[in-house]
């Protein structure tokens, strides 16, 4: 009888829990019952089922949390819902600073690799974009949320973490051993022919925004006189270092706009003159993990018409998180917002993936080049690390090429060099 009584209880602060998570979703309760009500009964109804007919006695507070879960993680791959157990374990680790270099996101509900740090442990490991992380250490990290795994890949700086990926035909997944290591931005500079100035920087944070301005500054009294902005693999940093940056190149309009499921602008980030560094004739090369702040640099130098963007469509991640306090001591990362260029295109689209992300003015490779170094790499006779590596750097040579093209000709004229 006691039994009986204990999962009503929690049969009831299931759909308690669920009608508020439902009111947070859907807006207004009252102005949206005609879709929160019978949402609501359906979850009712199938937890009835369980609770009535399962074959043996449910723990209903771990029904709770897995459809607690479920509802969050299936908005968007950012939206999730932590349990008091889980949050606790994620606030004592905070204190470890060191990092495998990678940025991550989620694709049919699996954890994969945006990008890779250039240079960090990640990339030097052998980790690649693309690759679908199964495991940390051997422990399943498959229905973990992505801040779960970002947590539990940072530790102590010098310690290693195995992580097991799957990889395109791959039939196994490949074990790789990581050594985390403190993250330190990493921006380099070059001149290159008829004085074109280059500007890598690999992820956005404060320190690499001031190591950019002052780069920046070098080229410009050296004598630059056209500059090749290299956003490729970019994904780290958040909206205000990506605004800062596009505002070195910027003296006025809009950066981006941040809009709530209304259409509301939530806020609205213009270029302020006194924060414009150069006027330099410009290109912006991004490819499939340009992502995040870096996004937000090139939608807005190319819907400003400051720049050609050169390269592959960017990933398209960008919206902002939430974070609601519920009383029992968990907590739902709910996404809010999402940012938009100032021509008001969408970065981070959930809904048509084809549309995420920033489109290049100039694709390149092309389809016909692409499937041309593909033909050529898949003959060379190498192992798999070496044909992978030396394809990606034919593609990045063929895109930096296309980028001093494009400077060559003049950036207005870049629509036309296709």
């Amino acid at each position: 009888m006691f039994q009986k009584g204990k999962a009503v209880i929690f049969l009831f602060s299931a759909v308690i829990i669920l009608y508020g998570a439902s009111a947070v979703f859907f807006g207004n309760v009252i102005a949206g019952r005609d879709k929160t009500y019978p949402a609501i009964e359906v979850f009712m109804d199938a937890l009835g089922y369980v609770n009535k007919d399962y074959v043996e006695a449910p723990d209903m507070n771990k029904v709770q949390q897995g459809a607690m879960r479920g509802l969050m993680e299936a908005l968007d791959p950012y939206s999730t819902f932590l349990s008091k157990e889980k949050v606790q374990v994620l606030d004592s680790r905070k204190e470890f600073a060191a990092g495998v270099g990678m940025v991550l996101s989620k694709r049919a509900n699996i954890i994969h690799v945006v990008a890779t740090e250039r240079g960090g442990p990640a990339e030097s490991a052998g980790v690649r974009p693309g690759d679908y992380l199964t495991a940390i250490d051997g422990a399943n990290v498959e229905d973990s949320s992505l801040l779960e795994a970002d947590s539990i890949l940072r530790g102590a700086p010098g310690t290693s973490v195995k992580v097991s990926v799957f990889r395109g035909a791959q039939t196994k997944p490949i074990d790789i051993q990581i050594v985390r290591k403190i993250s330190e931005p990493l921006v380099a500079s070059r001149m290159v022919d008829e004085k074109i100035a280059v500007v890598e920087i690999s992820s956005l944070n404060a320190a690499a925004i001031e190591q950019v301005r002052l780069k920046l500054k070098t080229l410009v009294s050296a004598g630059a006189q056209k500059l090749v902005l290299d956003l490729r693999d970019c994904a780290g940093g958040g909206a205000s270092e990506g605004a800062d940056l596009a505002n070195f190149f910027l003296k006025t309009g809009t950066i981006c706009t941040s809009k709530a499921r209304t259409g509301e602008i939530i806020q609205e980030i213009k270029a302020a003159a006194d924060k414009c560094l150069t006027d330099l004739p410009m290109v912006v090369l991004e490819n499939g993990s340009t992502a995040g702040a870096a996004e937000i640099v090139a939608g807005a130098l190319k819907a400003n018409g400051r720049a050609a963007v050169i390269g592959e469509r960017s990933f398209g991640m960008g919206s902002i998180q939430k974070r609601i306090a519920l009383k029992s001591g968990a907590v739902l990362i709910l996404s809010t917002a999402k940012f938009y260029t100032p021509d008001g295109k969408m970065i981070e689209n959930d809904v048509t993936l084809r549309d995420a992300g920033i489109k290049p003015d100039v694709e390149s490779p092309d389809a016909q080049k692409l499937q041309d170094l593909l033909v050529d790499s898949y003959f060379d006779g190498q192992e798999d690390t070496a044909k992978y590596k030396q394809l990606q750097a034919k593609v990045r040579q063929e895109q930096f090429d296309k980028a001093v093209e494009v400077l060559k000709k003049g950036v207005q004229a870049a629509k036309k060099i296709q």
